[in-house]
């Protein structure tokens, strides 16, 4: 074989195995059967495999991680996290912060006063404590320029402590209204925890506005939906920025989408 050839052949090699298998699981979805008209709506979406999101991410805690770095990699989201904490300035309050993957993100976060941690899910919140121990311990110098971090139980579909009431300056939530079982009410209850012109700093994944592709792309997303939600805890086929918009007392100011339109960053002001 011509030696300068080999590149070329096994690039080539690399570009048809890469199609059969995507094309493979393409056929897949599109042999799925149709799911019911309601799939989206959050009124009607119920996990098979317990009562409560909460509880599967409780169980699947000490292995979250692990789980979901390969994914979050291929995806480039670590810098979409990292920009949506670069926004988040004062008392800043984290919903569904689960085992802490932005935590590090906020020791170059010099705007932060204070930071707390909240998840409906305790296991998945002693992740992100032991996180926190982690960075200290391996990274003093990380841990220096951290904010004073406070961990707590909240879940955002619940009542809301008193306390936390027109209280923080800034309201951080990263991919996790897919997973709040009535995300109109978190985002309502989140509003109420902002001071007067706090700001509302929101990185999803949902549906699809892509043109051209975004009805090919949310007909997977909702056929794929229920087993993804069975398996993670997250419906990844909600139209999040409808459910934003119709959230009174909120003013977005910027929204970007990414990945096709399936993931999205919106920027809101308490009006």
């Amino acid at each position: 074989m011509n030696r300068s050839r080999a590149p070329l052949i096994m690039c080539g090699v690399f570009a048809y195995c890469s199609s059969a298998y995507l094309g493979f699981h393409l056929y897949k979805v599109y042999k799925l059967p149709t799911p019911p008209t309601t799939i989206a709506d959050p009124t009607h979406q119920r996990i098979s495999t317990c009562t409560h999101n909460h509880g599967l991410f409780s169980a699947m805690a000490d292995r979250y991680d692990d789980e979901i770095g390969w994914d979050e990699w291929l995806m480039g989201l670590e810098r979409r996290r990292k920009r949506a904490v670069e926004r988040c300035n004062g008392l800043v309050l984290e919903t569904a912060a689960g085992t802490g993957r932005n935590l590090s993100h906020f020791a170059n976060n010099t705007a932060t006063q204070s930071l707390t941690l909240t998840d409906a899910s305790a296991p998945m919140l002693q992740q992100a404590f032991q996180l926190l121990k982690a960075i200290s311990k391996d990274a003093p110098s990380t841990s220096s320029t951290m904010p004073p971090v406070k961990f707590s139980v909240l879940d955002t579909n619940g009542t809301i402590p008193p306390e936390n009431v027109n209280h923080f300056d800034t309201v951080l939530d990263t991919f996790g209204l897919c997973s709040m079982q009535d995300p109109a009410k978190s985002l309502e209850n989140m509003r109420e925890m902002l001071k007067s012109g706090g700001k509302l700093v929101l990185l999803e994944h949902g549906r699809s506005n892509f043109p051209f592709f975004s009805e090919w792309i949310n007909a997977a997303l909702d056929k794929t939906a229920q087993f993804h939600a069975d398996w993670w805890g997250c419906w990844w086929n909600r139209d999040l920025e409808a459910v934003v918009r119709g959230v009174g007392g909120l003013k977005i100011e910027s929204v970007e989408r990414f990945h096709f339109g399936t993931t999205i960053e919106i920027v809101a002001v308490k009006e």
